[in-house]
C-alpha cells in the first residue's frame, strides 16, 4: 500500500497543529493562557502522538507522550502554569517539529534524541509525582494492554461488575465513533482510558455487528461502538470534557445518574442497533436488571401500539437512583462538515497553467477571427473569451492565500532576538487578510526574515537608551500589508534608529562604490544598503554585520517581479517598503511594439497614452511636459535593438507609475490591453536588467515583458556614469 498521500497529509496537518501551538504559546508571554489555549496545545500534541502511532514512529510518540503528560496535568490544573514553561514548551515545539518532518524520512540521529532527552529533563520538575515517565516501550504495551482489556471487559478488575463503589451512582455513555475516525489523528481508546483519571468503569461492551467480512474490511476505517457503564464523582460537565476533541468525530451522548426507562427508549431510537439488542446489552454491562429490562422493552411495545405500559414512565432504572428533575442535555449535535477540502498544489499550478496555454490559444483565435467577416462567429468568440476570463480569475484565487500565515512565524523569531539582543521588542502585524499568490508568499520567507532580523538588531535602540531618547523603553516592529493600485504593498517598519544617509554615503565611499558629495536624492543613498557586501554595522555579531542580507533581499524580491523603497527619519525610525505582483503566473499588460519587437508593459502601472510630438526629440532634452509637471521619459529603441518599419513615422508616450514616481515610455505603437501568460527567460538572460519575462503572443512572435523599476534604475544608472565620466 502506498502511504505517501496519507505521510504527505500527516506532515500537512502537524505543521498546521504546531503553528497554532506557537501562537498560543506566545501569548502566554503577556497573558496567563485560558483552559481553551491548554486544551488546544494539548489537542495539538496528541493528535501527532496518535497519527505518528498509526505509522509507528516511535521517536515522535515517545516524546509526545511526555509534553502530553504535561499539558494533561496543566489543563487539569493539577499544576500551575509558570512563565518559565512557555520557554520550555517552545523548545518542545521545535523539536516536535523536527520528529514530524525527519522521522518520515528515516531513522532521528541520537544527537537530537539527546537533544530530546535534554528538553523532557526540563520538564521534570514540573511534571506532578502521580505521572509516570513511562519508557517507551512498555508504554505502547501497555496501550495494547488497554485494548485488550477494552475487548474483553471481565479479564479486569477495573472492567469487572465487582468494582463498582458503594455509593457512587452511574453514568451510561453510548459512544459510536464515525468511522473516518483515524484519518483525523483520533484513538478512540485513548479517550476511553481517559475516563479511568476520573472514576471508574464498571463495565463495557464493545458493539462489533457493524464489522465488515473479507474485502470490505478497510484497516483504516473504525466500525465499533462502546456502551459503557462509568461510575465518578465528577459531574456531567467534567465527564463531557473527555470527549471534548472527538466529540465531532462521532456520536455521543452521556446520561447522568437519574435517567429513566423512557430515556433508555429516547436513545434506542437514536443509536443504529435495533431495540431489543441494546436492552439485553444495557442489561449485560448491568444498567439494567430483569425487572428493568422488561419495563424497557413494554415502553417499546407501548410506543410503537399506542397502548400505555403497565409501567409509570418516570420509573427509575433499579439501581437505587432517586428521581431527579434535572434537565438533560442533548448530546446528540450533528457535526459541521467543513466546506473546504485539502488540495495538493501542484495540481492548481497544473490549472494555472493550462488556463494560461488557453489565453495564449484564444488570443490567437480572436486574432484569426477578427479578420473574418462574420457577426456570429465574433459574437461567440467574445463569449468565449468573457467565459475564460471568469475562470482565470477563479484559477488565480485559487492560489491566493492571506499574508496573515507568513506574519505569524515572526512573532518567534522577534522574541528570540530581544531575549538575544537584550532588547524589549513588540511585533505589531497589520492587513493579515491581504491574499497574495501562494508562490510568492513562500519565496517572501528569507526577505522578510533578513528585513526583521535588521530591524531588531540595527534599526531597534537597547531599552536604556531608548529611555534617554524620551521613547518607550520597549520597541515596536510593524508589518503591514495591503492593496495597491493592482499590487500587494509590504511595510516593515520599525520606531528605532533611523538610517544615516551621511554614515551609508560615507561607508559607500570608503568601499569605492561611489565617490563625490552626499547627494540630495534619499533612494539614492538608501541604494547602497543593497549592494553585495555593504553593512555600516561596527562589529559582527551572531546576527548581523557581514554584509549579507539586504542584497539577498534585493534580489529576491527583483526575482519576484517587485520592487523595494527606504524611507527613514533620524532618530524616528525606518521603513522598507515591498511592492510586488499579485500573482506570478498571468499578467495583464498593454502590449505596444517598438518597429518589429513586440513589449508588455504591466497593466497596473499604466496611467495614460499620449502621442509624442516633434518637439521631445531632441537627445538633450529627456523630459517630457505633462500638465506643468516635467516628467523623465526614456525610448525603448535606445535599449533594446529593434528592427525599424519604414511606414511608421508617429511616436507615442506610455505614462507609468512605480509607487510615488511617475515617468514615460517612448514607443511607436500602441496596441492595446493583452491578457498573456508569463514565461520565465533562459539562463543565458537570466542577469539582463529591465525585463522580468517574456510572453507568446497570438500569432506566435515573443513579447518581453517590461520590469519598469529595474528599466528605469539602469537608466539612473547610465546617466550617473555619463555624468561622472564627463566630471573626469
Amino acid at each position: 500500500m502506498d502511504l505517501t498521500e496519507v505521510i504527505e497529509a500527516y506532515l500537512v496537518e502537524s505543521d498546521e497543529l504546531l503553528r497554532e501551538m506557537e501562537v498560543i504559546l506566545l501569548r502566554t508571554d503577556t497573558t496567563l493562557p485560558t483552559d481553551e489555549d491548554l486544551n488546544a496545545i494539548f489537542r495539538a500534541v496528541h493528535t501527532i502522538k496518535g497519527t505518528a502511532g498509526m505509522f509507528g514512529f516511535e521517536a515522535t510518540v515517545s516524546f509526545a507522550h511526555v509534553v502530553e503528560n504535561l499539558l494533561d496535568d496543566l489543563r487539569s490544573h493539577t499544576i500551575q502554569f509558570q512563565s518559565h514553561l512557555t520557554e520550555i514548551l517552545l523548545k518542545a515545539k521545535d523539536h516536535l517539529l523536527y520528529l514530524v518532518l525527519n522521522e518520515t524520512k528515516g531513522k532521528i540521529p541520537q544527537e537530537k534524541l539527546n537533544l530530546g532527552d535534554r528538553i523532557l529533563d526540563e520538564m521534570k520538575p514540573f511534571l506532578s509525582a502521580n505521572v509516570s515517565q513511562i519508557p517507551q516501550k512498555i508504554q505502547m504495551s501497555s496501550d495494547i494492554q488497554d485494548q485488550t482489556n477494552l475487548k474483553n471487559p471481565n479479564k479486569t478488575n477495573d472492567f469487572s461488575p465487582d468494582s463498582n463503589v458503594n455509593g457512587i451512582q452511574s453514568y451510561l455513555i453510548s459512544f459510536r465513533p464515525n468511522q473516518n475516525v483515524f484519518s483525523h489523528g483520533l484513538d478512540p481508546i485513548s479517550f476511553i482510558g481517559y475516563l479511568k483519571k476520573i472514576g471508574t468503569i464498571i463495565s463495557l461492551k464493545t458493539i462489533d455487528q457493524f464489522l465488515p467480512e473479507g474485502k470490505e474490511y478497510d484497516p483504516e476505517n473504525n466500525y465499533l461502538g462502546f456502551e459503557i457503564n462509568f461510575s465518578s464523582e465528577k459531574d456531567l460537565e467534567s465527564v463531557q470534557k473527555v470527549f471534548n476533541f472527538i466529540e465531532e468525530d462521532s456520536f455521543l451522548h452521556i446520561y447522568p445518574p437519574g435517567f429513566t426507562i423512557e430515556d433508555l427508549v429516547d436513545l434506542s431510537n437514536q443509536l443504529p442497533e435495533e431495540e431489543i439488542f441494546l436492552g439485553n446489552l444495557w442489561k449485560e454491562i448491568q444498567i439494567l436488571n430483569e425487572n428493568s429490562l422488561l419495563e424497557y422493552l413494554e415502553e417499546i411495545k407501548s410506543r410503537k401500539t399506542g397502548i400505555p405500559s403497565a409501567s409509570s414512565s418516570t420509573t427509575q432504572t433499579d439501581m437505587g437512583i432517586p428521581n431527579s428533575s434535572s434537565e438533560i442535555t442533548e448530546q446528540n449535535k450533528e457535526s459541521l462538515k467543513s466546506s473546504t477540502i485539502k488540495v495538493d498544489s501542484k495540481r492548481i499550478d497544473n490549472l494555472i497553467n493550462r488556463v494560461g496555454e488557453l489565453v495564449v490559444s484564444c488570443a490567437n483565435m480572436n486574432q484569426l477571427i477578427g479578420d473574418a467577416d462574420d457577426p456570429n462567429l465574433q459574437e461567440s468568440s467574445l463569449v468565449v473569451m468573457r467565459l475564460l476570463n471568469e475562470v482565470r480569475e477563479i484559477s488565480l484565487k485559487l492560489r491566493m492565500v492571506p499574508i496573515g500565515e507568513s506574519f505569524q512565524k515572526y512573532s518567534r523569531i522577534v522574541r528570540d532576538l530581544g531575549k538575544e539582543l537584550h532588547k524589549d521588542i513588540r511585533l505589531i502585524t497589520e492587513g493579515n487578510e491581504t491574499e497574495l499568490d501562494r508562490n510568492i508568499v513562500e519565496k517572501l520567507g528569507d526577505p522578510l526574515t533578513h528585513l526583521v532580523r535588521n530591524a531588531c538588531d540595527h534599526g531597534l535602540e537597547l531599552p536604556e537608551e531608548r529611555q534617554k531618547k524620551g521613547k518607550p523603553k520597549q520597541g515596536t516592529i510593524r508589518l503591514n500589508a495591503y492593496h495597491e493600485a493592482g499590487s500587494v504593498v509590504i511595510e516593515v517598519s520599525d520606531d528605532g534608529n533611523g538610517i544615516s544617509k551621511e554614515k551609508v554615503w560615507k561607508k559607500g565611499i570608503e568601499k569605492g562604490i561611489v565617490y563625490g558629495e552626499l547627494p540630495d536624492s534619499d533612494e539614492e543613498v538608501y541604494k547602497l544598503l543593497f549592494h553585495p557586501g555593504f553593512s555600516t554595522a561596527s562589529q559582527i555579531t551572531n546576527v548581523s554585520g557581514r554584509g549579507v542580507g539586504l542584497d539577498v533581499v534585493y534580489q529576491n524580491i527583483e526575482s519576484l517581479r517587485g520592487s523595494i523603497t527606504v524611507k527613514s527619519i533620524p532618530s524616528k525610525g525606518s521603513v522598507f517598503i515591498l511592492r510586488l505582483p499579485l500573482t506570478l503566473a498571468i499578467i495583464e499588460g498593454f502590449l505596444v511594439a517598438v518597429g518589429k519587437s513586440h513589449f508588455i508593459i504591466p497593466m497596473e502601472m499604466v496611467l495614460e497614452c499620449l502621442h509624442f510630438s516633434d518637439d521631445h526629440k531632441t537627445e538633450s532634452n529627456q523630459f517630457f511636459a505633462l500638465r506643468g509637471n516635467l516628467i523623465p521619459f526614456l525610448r525603448l529603441k535606445d535599449y533594446y535593438p529593434c528592427d525599424s518599419r519604414s511606414d511608421i513615422s508617429r511616436e507615442n508616450i506610455v505614462i507609468v507609475r512605480n509607487g510615488e514616481k511617475k515617468a514615460g515610455i517612448v514607443v511607436e505603437e500602441l496596441l492595446g490591453e493583452y491578457q498573456t501568460v508569463i514565461k520565465p527567460m533562459g539562463s543565458v538572460f537570466r542577469h539582463v536588467k529591465g525585463v522580468s519575462g517574456s510572453s507568446i503572443l497570438g500569432d506566435g512572435n515573443v513579447a518581453l515583458i517590461i520590469d519598469v523599476p529595474s528599466l528605469f534604475e539602469r537608466t539612473v544608472t547610465i546617466e550617473n556614469q555619463k555624468l561622472f565620466s564627463h566630471r573626469g
